[in-house]
């Protein structure tokens, strides 16, 4: 599928953000000071790969600047640049810093949240159906990158808290994902109807086996966490995919 406002760099961005500042929060409720750098590095490649995304999709480098100095408070893109920003310059210092500063640990927390989040809320904020008939895609983005973090995490060794985190986190995510389809199917059916048998069926069925299902199951039976974390971060990537693309439907040329 191609066309439309939102493609690839939009969805890769926000799988970046998502589980680098998962990944980040999550490392802060880990005792080993190695892990939390690990996801403050996590989060920090995710807020700059992702701006260079953001400049690629605008395809002018210069309207990415203007938008970031032009003041413009009321503007949820205006918002959404200055949280990337700022998130990054937190960032950056807490990793060139031999100890961390209590507030600059609260600030780069509260940011990475806020960007986390402002991925969900720049959709609620469209007037496609899919997107705004329902409050509930910045909760989805934060439960995934909830999920998607402690998966990335898993990876380098984290304690059988982070684990835990993810399986419940799991059953969250997928609750929302349910109501959200119940909530927006009146308002946005042909975009529900894409993902349940359409052209993006794929991707929704693709994140329910592979993102879902078979890590929950492979996690209750504590065998193979490896491949599990792979594949839940392999599902928040088609999470993105098909909540971008379905909010299009219908408006893709």
């Amino acid at each position: 599928m191609t066309g439309g406002e939102w493609g690839i760099y939009i969805v890769l961005y926000f799988w970046l953000a998502g589980f680098g500042g998962g990944a980040f929060l999550l490392a802060l409720s880990q005792r080993d000071r190695w892990l939390q750098r690990v996801g403050a590095w996590l989060a920090f490649l995710g807020v700059v790969v992702g701006a260079l995304l953001l400049v690629i999709d605008l395809g002018q480098p210069l309207r990415f600047w203007h938008l970031l100095a032009s003041f413009r408070p009321v503007s949820v893109m205006w918002l959404g640049s200055a949280f990337l920003f700022l998130d990054g310059i937190a960032l950056f210092l807490l990793l060139f810093l031999r100890q961390w500063p209590p507030l600059l640990v609260w600030a780069a927390a509260i940011l990475t949240l806020l960007v986390v989040g402002y991925t969900g809320v720049l959709l609620t904020a469209t007037a496609r159906p899919f997107w705004a008939a329902s409050p509930l895609i910045p909760w989805i983005f934060l439960a995934s990158a909830g999920t998607t973090g402690a998966a990335v995490l898993a990876l380098f060794g984290a304690e059988a808290g982070v684990h835990r985190a993810a399986f419940w986190l799991a059953w969250v995510e997928g609750a929302l994902i349910l109501l959200h389809l119940v909530w927006t199917y009146p308002s946005a059916t042909p975009a529900v109807q894409a993902l349940l048998s359409g052209s993006l069926a794929w991707a929704f069925w693709g994140f329910v086996a592979f993102g879902f299902g078979i890590p929950i199951w492979l996690e209750a039976r504590k065998k193979g966490l490896w491949l599990a974390a792979l594949l839940v971060l392999a599902g928040g990537f088609l999470l993105r995919y098909f909540v971008v693309y379905a909010g299009q439907v219908g408006y893709l040329i």
